[in-house]
Formats: structure tokens, C-alpha cells, sequence
């Protein structure tokens, strides 16, 4: 059942452990409320980016006259993606690495904002339903 509060002429809450728990309220949810602007803004951010990661492949090409036949393995820098389903790797160029992780690090920042913002509604919602009760 709903909880009904009495209230006189002024629209104010009569009873004062009522109003004691809506100003807790009130408290909870605009510190929540403030939390959740920040997590907002990157949102709107127009910077590119790259959903994906980048990380350093280590290769053997097993030619007999090679390094990598002696055990010394070719080191590239790729970023890997999924394209239509797919999981790409795409080689980076020694010059683009660190536009290329700025990009993919932007986009997992994102990713740890949403989630973030997630955890700050569902804080907002419990505390509205708790006062409900």
C-alpha cells in the first residue's frame, strides 16, 4: 500500500519523522543528481573513437634463415575490432600507435561511464522506493 502524508494549507509535511525522511531524500537523490551530470558530460564529448583494443602481436614466420627461427619472435602493435561479427586485426603503423590508443582508450573510458551511470540510477531508484515505503 501507499503511504499517504497529511498535509495543511501550505502543502508542507505535518508530521516531522516525514519530514526528517524527505529531506533525506532530497539530500540522496541531488548528491545522486550530481554524480550523474558528471557521468553525463563525456557523453556528449565529440572526440573520435575506436571501439576496440590495441596490444602487441608476436609473430613467427618460420623462414630457416629468419630471427624467428632462432626462437626471436617479430613483435607488431595491432588493434583488433569486430567488423560485421567478426574479430579484425589491423596493423599499426609505428607513427598512428599513440592516436590509435588514445582513440580505443577514450572509447573504453566510455564504456566504464556507462556503467557507472547505471549504478548511479539504480541508487536513485532505491532511494525513492525506499522513502515510498
Amino acid at each position: 500500500m501507499f503511504k499517504y502524508l497529511s498535509v495543511d494549507d501550505n502543502m508542507s509535511i505535518k508530521n516531522t519523522t516525514d519530514k526528517k525522511k524527505f529531506s533525506q531524500l532530497r539530500h540522496s537523490l541531488r548528491r545522486l543528481s550530481d554524480e550523474a551530470r558528471q557521468l553525463i558530460n563525456p557523453f556528449f564529448s565529440d572526440k573520435p573513437l575506436i571501439k576496440g583494443s590495441v596490444y602487441e602481436l608476436k609473430t613467427k614466420f618460420g623462414k630457416p634463415g629468419c630471427k624467428c627461427a632462432k626462437g626471436e619472435l617479430h613483435h607488431h602493435m595491432v588493434g583488433s575490432a569486430s567488423e560485421k561479427g567478426k574479430t579484425k586485426l589491423r596493423g599499426i603503423l609505428y607513427g598512428f600507435l599513440v592516436a590509435v590508443q588514445t582513440k580505443v582508450r577514450r572509447y573504453q573510458n566510455l564504456t566504464e561511464f556507462e556503467y557507472g551511470l547505471s549504478r548511479c540510477t539504480r541508487r536513485y531508484i532505491k532511494s525513492w522506493m525506499r522513502w515510498r515505503r
